[in-house]
């Protein structure tokens, strides 16, 4: 699956900015059109906190990703990112005295293949309010964490314009977690997606 970025285009303006970068990429770096790819992105309070009306209720984050079917990644206030089978979803509609859903973000848009690369392209909306562009990047020919962050700068700034105010994230702490530092997982990019939503208050 080789390497991952995230990237957030935070002053995009909706289907304007995506139809320029799916110009861009199809007609001056030819890239392929390679159809649909979707995301979901689920926060969770600890119930019994909540009911306490404790203000260190513990959240946990959960991301399904449309490339890696079947499988969920979670994440407890910081700790160990875990994948999971997909099934556990309903296991936790049945934990609600435990784990209550907050908020869920499902994000849909399109991906393309650009030589070594793979972009992954679509509109960020939580609920109706528009929350700029997001852009996934894969690496194909690297699978080592941090080995390909200059080439991603570089092919991010080549396909966005330089007013482009952007949320990026390059140094993860993958071994705080307990992610590899040598070899780069979907369990990765989960992890890259939580941070982004959390730290950006998407969630």
């Amino acid at each position: 699956m080789g390497v991952t970025c995230i990237v957030r285009w935070k002053n995009a303006t909706g289907m304007r900015d995506f139809t320029y970068i799916a110009d861009y990429v199809t007609k001056t770096l030819h890239g392929k059109n390679t159809g649909p790819w979707s995301l979901t992105v689920k926060m969770y309070r600890d119930a019994n906190a909540m009911q306490r009306q404790g203000n260190d209720s513990k959240a946990m984050h959960q991301v399904a990703l449309g490339q890696r079917p079947g499988q969920l990644y979670c994440m407890v206030d910081g700790g160990v990112v875990v994948e999971a089978e997909k099934e556990m979803e309903s296991i936790f509609t049945r934990l609600k005295n435990i784990w209550q859903l907050r908020q869920s973000i499902t994000i849909e848009g399109t991906s393309y293949d650009i030589d070594d690369f793979t972009l992954r392209v679509a509109n960020i909306l939580v609920g109706s309010t528009y929350k700029g562009l997001l852009l996934e990047i894969d690496y194909h020919p690297c699978t080592i964490p941090r080995n390909a962050d200059d080439l991603f700068r570089e092919f991010i700034a080549s396909i966005l314009p330089p007013t482009a105010q952007l949320s990026c994230e390059f140094d993860y702490a993958y071994e705080q977690v307990g992610l590899s530092q040598h070899d780069f997982s979907f369990a990765h990019t989960g992890y890259q997606y939580m941070i982004l939503f959390r730290n950006d208050g998407l969630l």
